[in-house]
């Protein structure tokens, strides 16, 4: 295949997906760099194999260092090349990171042993990957001390590990630790470490303060964002709505004529129905009806620029919600930002509104209501309420 028309086949296949004019910009110096390199080598016909030589020429010729830019640009290029080499298709599909394995061949088959325990186990692939991912650490450190025989593992290595990851770190890998040495039976190191209890710190919830829910509202309302990201902002303050469901939101989601919208908790598997308020509808109406592309799947919310896919990831809907507390001049500080932030919002607003605690826990998908207690911590006006008097104190405790 002529590299020359495989080139134009792309650059036509790009204007036709969608992709703005500035994105096909780019991809056209991408390919006069491309052909620039295989006129200097005297390639005309394409083939992967010569294809992984110019993805792999990644260091800079101004520096001669390692070039972030051209690993990314240069690698998705190619791989689209390959697409069309192989299937007659370009795939433009948002590619997904690689799954992370052990190195070593011993740990390697016990990786992918763990991995069917852990099928027959949990449903949640999310799951799985939590406990995958500790145990890949775990492996990891052991190869790095030149351990590789599980069989010879001891309570003073397990403990060794521990000490050497973060505090941060160590309440999960107590977790991913404490069901790997069941599944391996090792019930006298899983005594060893049982007792062993990770510090937890409390953290402060964060919420919008009144005049940054009055800005937000401002800046939805006087059409400063786009319909997507003001109808995203607006659910994930009523409702609380976790990243992992919202974009996993299907328009079959959404009962017009009852005004709900219902859908399946990915994290805990249970059915929720939130009504469909005004605000929350005519958003989503305003973008359904003048913003969101036409394409073939079913999602509520998918990308403004072509591939034309659903949000791919909580990183997708991080950046919605910063967008728009930027444009509403609502600055980080310490807290978090994103879809937790509008959940922890939306859980202490029930909170002051005196939403009975077991139906805060229903709308956000807690297992029992003794998570949800924390968001009381945020109603500053009923805690002050509970501050005891420090008349009639005995002198004699306190002189």
């Amino acid at each position: 295949m002529e590299i020359h028309i495989i080139c134009t086949h792309l650059l036509d296949a790009l204007a036709r997906a969608g992709y703005n004019k500035h994105t096909i910009f780019n991809y056209r110096g991408v390919v006069r760099r491309f052909e620039k390199f295989c006129q200097y080598r005297g390639v005309t016909e394409y083939t992967p194999d010569f294809g992984k030589t110019y993805a792999d020429d990644v260091i800079s010729l101004k520096t001669g260092k390692f070039s972030k830019n051209r690993y990314h640009t240069q690698g998705r290029f190619i791989r689209l090349l390959n697409s069309y080499y192989s299937t007659g298709n370009f795939d433009f599909a948002t590619l997904k990171r690689g799954k992370v394995e052990p190195t070593n061949k011993k740990h390697k088959q016990l990786y992918y042993d763990y991995d069917t325990f852990l099928q027959t186990k949990y449903i949640k692939e999310s799951t799985r990957h939590f406990y995958k991912y500790e145990l890949y650490c775990f492996l990891q450190y052991l190869e790095t001390i030149e351990y590789f025989d599980i069989r010879e593992l001891s309570s003073s290595i397990t403990i060794d590990y521990l000490k050497s990851v973060k505090q941060c770190r160590q309440r999960a890998v107590l977790c991913g630790l404490r069901l790997f040495l069941k599944y391996i039976g090792r019930d006298d190191i899983h005594a060893a470490i049982e007792g062993i209890h990770a510090y937890r710190s409390k953290r402060i919830i964060p919420t919008l303060t009144g005049d940054e829910q009055e800005r937000l509202s401002s800046t939805i309302k006087l059409g400063k964002v786009t319909h997507r990201d003001a109808s995203i902002v607006l659910l994930g303050l009523s409702s609380g709505i976790r990243a992992c469901d919202l974009i996993n939101l299907k328009l079959s989601d959404i009962d017009w004529i009852n005004e709900t919208l219902s859908f399946k908790q990915s994290k805990t598997g249970n059915p929720v129905h939130l009504p469909l308020t005004i605000p929350i509808g005519n958003a989503i109406a305003r973008y359904l009806s003048e913003e969101r592309p036409e394409t073939d799947n079913n999602f509520l919310y998918v990308r403004q620029l072509a591939p034309f896919e659903p949000l791919s990831d909580h990183a997708s809907c991080y950046e919605v919600v910063k967008r728009v507390f930027k444009q509403a001049g609502i600055s980080k500080d310490n807290r978090i930002f994103g879809m937790h932030m509008l959940r922890h919002n939306a859980a202490s607003e029930m909170v002051k509104n005196e939403v009975p605690v077991a139906t805060i826990a229903a709308i956000l998908g807690h297992s029992n209501t003794d998570t949800t207690d924390v968001y009381i911590t945020t109603d500053e006006v009923k805690l002050k309420e509970c501050v005891l008097p420090m008349n009639g104190i005995s002198t004699e405790v306190n002189p």
